[in-house]
């Protein structure tokens, strides 16, 4: 039975760590994404430089990733990391653990609006095996208000690809096999969480605001925070205050676009993704135009 159990287990992984990422069309870009980023050295002299963005799916939805490189081919080296429902904290102890393995970047652009960056969310056994470091899945449990039932789940998570990506391949095999059945359980899944007050939104963004500078600093990464486009612009403009506040550098290029350049009023249809796209590489090539492309390695948008 032991010998069962272990041929079983066995297989799982090497289907989660070698077929998986060949049929699934997220897994292979996230696994792709995953070793361009911890591809990026220390700036080499006289080479491009390296602007590193990472998010959700904000960001995959609303950027067109191939244009903008292409569009800053020559200029910069654009690497995009994003991993759907991923939040503030699965993003501070990714990007400590990137920069603690070596991963350095010329700038790091976080993409996340209010409600993700003040989030105690996270996603959990996925983000401990492709972000979390062993130094940061205590730490991560912690902030997310893990328990220890939740937090042995994620340390197993971190070493075994097909326990971490369990509900990836379910997700994927309902999908395939069920669509109307997965849409349905996605629509009960996705309820908003009521926001508290401006005042305690506004606490809750200076604080973690704060200390991604803090992390940013430390290894010497200068960080921008982008805000993508919403329908109703008020708690991205907290979010905006907050940065402004904790001098956060900030790319805010377009606050608020109608209902017609959204798919689902969160995420931007192909029309808004455009209009971000562009004035996200106009800010880029703004920048480099005013610094120089051999004098600073800071490519914020302001």
């Amino acid at each position: 039975m032991l010998l069962l159990v272990t041929f079983v287990f066995l297989n799982a992984e090497i289907m989660a760590r070698v077929v998986f990422p060949r049929v699934s069309r997220i897994e292979s870009r996230i696994r792709k994404d995953e070793r361009e980023t911890n591809s990026i050295g220390a700036a080499i002299a006289g080479s491009p430089l390296t602007v590193l963005i990472v998010g959700n799916s904000l960001l995959l939805r609303g950027l067109d990733y191939p244009k903008l490189r292409d569009d800053m081919a020559g200029q910069a080296n654009v690497v995009r990391f994003g991993i759907e429902n991923t939040e503030y904290i699965d993003w501070y102890y990714g990007l400590r653990h990137l920069f603690e393995s070596g991963v350095h970047p010329s700038s790091v652009v976080l993409c996340l609006n209010l409600g993700q960056t003040v989030s105690t969310r996270t996603l959990g056994d996925y983000s401990a095996r492709h972000l979390f470091g062993r130094a940061e899945l205590l730490p991560a449990a912690h902030a997310a208000g893990m328990d220890a039932t939740r937090t042995s789940g994620l340390i197993l998570a971190h070493w075994s690809v097909f326990y971490a990506s369990r509900a990836t391949i379910r997700n994927f095999v309902l999908n395939k096999t069920a669509p109307g059945y997965a849409e349905a359980m996605h629509t009960l899944a996705d309820v908003p969480i009521p926001f508290p007050p401006d005042e305690e939104l506004l606490a809750k963004a200076n604080e973690r605001l704060r200390e991604m500078q803090q992390l940013c600093d430390r290894y010497g990464v200068p960080l921008v925070l982008l805000i993508p486009p919403a329908v109703v612009r008020h708690n991205n403009d907290l979010l905006a205050f907050a940065a402004s506040q904790q001098r956060v550098t900030l790319d805010y290029p377009i606050p608020s676009l109608g209902t017609q350049y959204f798919a689902d009023g969160v995420h931007l249809n192909q029309r808004g993704a455009t209009l971000f796209t562009e004035s996200i590489t106009k800010c880029l090539r703004t920048r480099l135009a005013n610094e120089g492309v051999g004098d600073s390695i800071d490519l914020s948008i302001r």
